[in-house]
C-alpha cells in the first residue's frame, strides 16, 4: 500500500504527492503520516464533489505478523475519517485522523492516534510542493509531532531538482531497553536536496539518472551514537513511461 496520511486510503495524502515523484528515499517522518505499513482489510465509504471529498474507513490497526505468505483475517477494529478540499486544480488541502487499536504487537494494550493536515500545490508546468504536519499519540503515552515540506521542479523535459526538509520529535532512536536514552524524545531535522536527468530511450520510455545528499541537525546528546555531523548521499536510476 502506498504511503498515506492518517487514513489508510492512498488518495491525495502528505507523502504520496507529485512533490516527491523523483525522491525514492522515505522521509524520516513517515511513521507520523501513515497509519499502518500493512493492513489486513480496509472498508471505505466516501462522498465527493468537484471541490470536496469526505471519506471514512474501517481497517485493521495491527500490522501483519512476520509470516507474510498467509492471509490474515480482517478485524476492522480501527477507524479513520478524512476531508479534502480542492479549491482549484492547483491546490489541495486535507485533514485526517485515525484511531488504531493496539498497532504494535510488542506493546499490547497501547492504542494509537494519528492526526495530519497538509496543503499541496501543482501548477501543471513542472512545479509541485507539499507542506504537512502530523501528531502521533500513544494511548497511554506521549504525543509526538512532525512536519515536513518538499518540492519538485521540472526545469524542462530533461532536468529536475527536488528537495525536502522535515522536523521530527522521535523517542525511538535507541532500541535497547537498558540504554538510558531509550524512550527519550529528541527533535531531529533533515535537509535533503537532489537532481535527476531524464534520458529518452525509445518512444515514451525514459531513463532517469539521479542523486541526492542529506544533512541532519540534532541535539548534542546524540553525538556518541550518530556522530557529530551525520550526513548521507545516494545515486539511483529510474525507468519510467513518460515523466
Amino acid at each position: 500500500m502506498a504511503a498515506r496520511s492518517a487514513s489508510p486510503r492512498s488518495a491525495p495524502a502528505p507523502l504520496c504527492t507529485a512533490a516527491a515523484r523523483y525522491n525514492p528515499e522515505g522521509p524520516i517522518a513517515h511513521h507520523w503520516f501513515d497509519s499502518t505499513h500493512i493492513t489486513s482489510g480496509v472498508a471505505t465509504l466516501g462522498y465527493a464533489t468537484r471541490a470536496i471529498q469526505l471519506e471514512g474507513s474501517l481497517f485493521t490497526g495491527r500490522e501483519s505478523d512476520e509470516k507474510r505468505w498467509n492471509i490474515e483475517g480482517p478485524r476492522f477494529d480501527s477507524w479513520s475519517p478524512r476531508g479534502t478540499w480542492t479549491p482549484s486544480p492547483a491546490w489541495a488541502l486535507q485533514v485526517s485522523h485515525a484511531r488504531l487499536k493496539e498497532p504494535e504487537a510488542q506493546h499490547p494494550g497501547e492504542n494509537g492516534h494519528r492526526t495530519t493536515a497538509s496543503i499541496s500545490y501543482a501548477n501543471g508546468r513542472g512545479l509541485s510542493a507539499t507542506a504537512a504536519y502530523s501528531e502521533k499519540n500513544r494511548d497511554p503515552g506521549a504525543t509526538l509531532s512532525a512536519w515536513l515540506a518538499k518540492v519538485n521542479w521540472d526545469r524542462d523535459d530533461h532536468h529536475t531538482l527536488f528537495g525536502r526538509v522535515e522536523n521530527v520529535k522521535n523517542d525511538e532512536l535507541f532500541s535497547d531497553h537498558d540504554d538510558p536514552l531509550h524512550d527519550v524524545p529528541f527533535r531531529v531535522i533533515e535537509f535533503q536536496g537532489g537532481y535527476a536527468c531524464r534520458l529518452p530511450i525509445i518512444g515514451p520510455l525514459n531513463l532517469a539518472l539521479a542523486g541526492s545528499i542529506a544533512a541532519f541537525d540534532k541535539p548534542r546528546a546524540l553525538n556518541a551514537a550518530y556522530g557529530k555531523n551525520p550526513s548521507g548521499a545516494m545515486v539511483f536510476a529510474r525507468l519510467s513511461i513518460g515523466h
